[in-house]
């Protein structure tokens, strides 16, 4: 289950069970300010460093992409996960 991934990485950001790289915070940063769409995520994973969040979020934007319309405990469990990961401003 993919909402089940995306939610769990980031109970384990939460927990502190798992520690993005700077790599994937300047990746989540890059991605939350744009809006949620499977295209956005999509373009967005081409340039995705390794890593868990790649991980969690390539079989996201594989759903996004099949399902229509988005599947919105999917899309607000990607911008939860980004917002916590991206640095603060």
């Amino acid at each position: 289950m993919t909402t089940a991934d995306v939610t769990g990485l980031l109970a384990q950001y939460t927990a502190r069970a798992w520690e993005p790289t700077p790599a994937e915070r300047a990746f989540a940063e890059d991605l939350a300010r744009a809006q949620t769409s499977a295209a956005w995520l999509r373009s967005g994973l081409r340039e995705a460093p390794p890593g868990r969040l790649a991980d969690v979020l390539v079989p996201a934007a594989v759903v996004l992409e099949r399902e229509s319309p988005l599947p919105a405990d999917l899309v607000l469990a990607v911008r939860r996960l980004l917002d916590a990961v991206a640095p603060p401003p």
